[in-house]
Formats: C-alpha cells, sequence, structure tokens
C-alpha cells in the first residue's frame, strides 16, 4: 500500500558533522517490532529529503548548500579518523563486490573471512557500506579476534529465510518525488534489516581497535541501507565524492569479488588510477594491487555452469601490458585472481605499500602529519603478531 510521507522542511541532518557516523547514530528510533520506525530514523529521513529536494538536481539552493557543507565535513573527518588509524600501523585496504550477494553464498563467507583476516593483520578495511559484499566485510572485521566459528554463527543467522536475500524493488521503496512510500517495501526491507541490527546491538561493547572498519554508504542509493557492522560511516549525499574517495584511499589494495554494473565501474576505476599512477624522476609509482576473487567469474568467457561471467582480465592485460604501462612479471603479481581467503589476504600483506608510499599517496586526498616510521614500526607488529589473537 502507498502512503504519504511528511514534507521535511528543513536539512534533517548537521551540515558541519563534527565526527563520522555510527550505525546507531543513523538508526536511532529503529525499533525491531515496528516496521515504520525506519521512517523516523535520521538514516531515512536523510534519504528522503534527498529526494524531496530534487536527488542530484537539488531544486532549492539552500538545500543544495547544505548538502554540500555536509559532505565537505563527512571528507574532513574521515580523514582525520583514517590518520589516527595509519598512525596505529593500520593501512587501508577495499573490498568490493555486489549488492545482491547472498548472505551465506560461498562468496558472501569468503569475503567476510578475507576481512577478518585483513583486520586482525593490521589493514583497515573499507567498503561502500551496502549490502551484500559490503555487508560481509564490515562483518568480518566486527569478528576479528574471533574465531572463525563464531564468524560462521553470525553468517548462519543473517541467511535464514527471509534474511538471506536483499529484497527487490527497493528502488521504489519512496517514490521518485520523495512523497510517498510503499508500506510493503518498507516492511520487506525492516525484516531483512533485524538481524544485522540484532548482531551489531550484540557485539558493540565487545569491540577492539581490531574491529574497526570503515563503510562510505550514499544517500543517492539510500533504499539499499548501509550495514550496521561498520563502525564508522561517511556517507554522503552525492555518489561522485564517494565513488572517488573510496578507491584513492585503497592505498594497499582492492579485493573485487563477483559484481554487476557497480562493481565493474569500479574495477575500471580503478585501473585508471593504476594506470595513471605517478611518475617520479627515475620511474613510476608504485603499482596498487588488483585482486579479483573467483578465478571463473572473472577470467571465463564460456558459461558451463549457466552463471554470468566477467572476464575482465584480459582487457586489462592489455591495458596495462600491452601499453607497457608495467610490466608481464608486474602484472603477474599485482593484477591477481584468487579463489582462496588466505591466498588472497597474503597477497595483500606480500604487496602492500609501505609506510612511507602510503603517506604520500594519501597526502593527496588531505590526510597528512603521519610519522610514517613510527607507522611502519607499528604495521610491522601487526603482521607479526597475525596469528596470535585471542579468539572468543
Amino acid at each position: 500500500m502507498i502512503k504519504s510521507l511528511e514534507w521535511i522542511t528543513h536539512p534533517p541532518f548537521n551540515p558541519i558533522h563534527d565526527k563520522l557516523y555510527t550505525p546507531f547514530e543513523l538508526l536511532k528510533g529503529f525499533n525491531a517490532d515496528d516496521a515504520r520506525s525506519l521512517l523516523v530514523t535520521p538514516d531515512f529521513r536523510c534519504f528522503t529529503y534527498f529526494h524531496q529536494q530534487g536527488g542530484t538536481t537539488v531544486s532549492d539552493p539552500y538545500a543544495a548548500m547544505m548538502e554540500a557543507v555536509h559532505d565537505t565535513s563527512v571528507v574532513r573527518e574521515m580523514n582525520g579518523f583514517l590518520a589516527t588509524e595509519l598512525q596505529a600501523g593500520r593501512r587501508p585496504v577495499a573490498i568490493m563486490g555486489g549488492h545482491r550477494e547472498k548472505r551465506g553464498s560461498e562468496t558472501y563467507r569468503k569475503v567476510a573471512r578475507i576481512a577478518q583476516k585483513l583486520s586482525e593483520s593490521g589493514f583497515i578495511v573499507v567498503s561502500g557500506g551496502g549490502p551484500g559484499c559490503m555487508e560481509a566485510t564490515h562483518l568480518g572485521a566486527l569478528h576479528a579476534g574471533r574465531s572463525a566459528g563464531c564468524l560462521e554463527s553470525a553468517i548462519n543467522r543473517l541467511e535464514k529465510e527471509p534474511f538471506a536475500e536483499f529484497p527487490q524493488n527497493m528502488s521504489d521503496i519512496i517514490g521518485k518525488d520523495g512523497q510517498t512510500f510503499n508500506e510493503e517495501l518498507l516492511s520487506k526491507l525492516h525484516k531483512w534489516m533485524l538481524p544485522a541490527w540484532e548482531i551489531a546491538n550484540e557485539l558493540k561493547d565487545q569491540l577492539s581497535p581490531l574491529n574497526c572498519s570503515l563503510a562510505l554508504p550514499t544517500w543517492h542509493y539510500g533504499h539499499e541501507p548501509f550495514t550496521p557492522f561498520a563502525t564508522h560511516v561517511a556517507k554522503y549525499f552525492l555518489n561522485s565524492i564517494r565513488e572517488d574517495v573510496l578507491l584513492t584511499l585503497a592505498s594497499c589494495g582492492i579485493i573485487f569479488s563477483e559484481g554487476r554494473g557497480g562493481t565493474i565501474q569500479e574495477v575500471f576505476q580503478d585501473a585508471a588510477q593504476v594506470y595513471y599512477r605517478e611518475n617520479d624522476a627515475y620511474n613510476k609509482a608504485p603499482i596498487t594491487s588488483m585482486l579479483f576473487l573467483d578465478s571463473q567469474f572473472w577470467t571465463n568467457s564460456e558459461t558451463p555452469d549457466k552463471r554470468l561471467h566477467m572476464p575482465v582480465m584480459g582487457l586489462l592485460y592489455q591495458l596495462f601490458v600491452g601499453t607497457k604501462n608495467m610490466t608481464e612479471e608486474e602484472f603477474k603479481r599485482y593484477i591477481r585472481v584468487v579463489d582462496d581467503a588466505d591466498e588472497a589476504v597474503n597477497i595483500i600483506i606480500e604487496n602492500a605499500q609501505s609506510a612511507s608510499q602510503v603517506v604520500h599517496k594519501l597526502a593527496r586526498i588531505g590526510i597528512s602529519n603521519i610519522d610514517s616510521e613510527l607507522m611502519a614500526e607499528r604495521a610491522e607488529d601487526f603482521v607479526n603478531q597475525r596469528g596470535n589473537n585471542t579468539e572468543i
């Protein structure tokens, strides 16, 4: 049933946000027993306001100014957060993938395990912050320092019906003008969000610095709820800002799991950044790893398994090696397909840029004043301690 939405006359957000969002701030007012409680959460109200003001074509200059100020302040706070993490020795790695990946699938479980292991190895995992593989990323980080069994148990809870698959047609949950909402879709979304919300609440008082992760969602895709498993949320109105920042800050590599349009866009956005990496007086800057999880999906143009494949590796080979942008040896080292979670983690560790290289790259987006020597010492401590984390 289609119901009317309140017209929001003033921005339902602080345009000068002095810290990154938390899931519990954005979902304040969420009630496990009431689907309509979603409507009053700050997150849904911002989503509604964004549509009521014309989406990316903002009708009111005041609203446009407030949204722009908000996004600028979020970038500033994100940079401050990352600077603190870098100084603690934690380097950023991004994990990309489809928002429709089913909870409990083999890919979902691999992504979660990779994120858990990377977090335990001194990396801070970053994703777009939505459902599917993005959710799996933050779920894995949230279980860093815990046993693989604890992580599997959480995934088993999430994959139960009707929670396993992200509901269809969520883009229609509110009208294009933001004046109506679909009550049936709202109910489905609430049910889907519920087990993740419960798990996040159960763990929120048991977290350590290992469990920090960064999500970069956007109200442009506000019908895809951000994951409450992320401890820090840099949510934007403009998707273009979010995409560019997300790819740039992944200084120690990006792991691409199975995805469609958005993931393919990110593959080639990242490829462009690698291709146009900086030159100095002697040679090109270090290559940032691009790892592709599931060799069949990313390399095989045939589909004997009746599944969709995206064989991008041949084109990337031509782009990088065919143009002499990198040697064949460099391509084999940094542009890789992997099928195993441990292998992916080991490659990221092996190819991770040095502390000074990370600091140099992230200075381009305003992250500065990092002691690279101290950062290097602490990063090495993380890697040396890998596997010795207490499992609880």
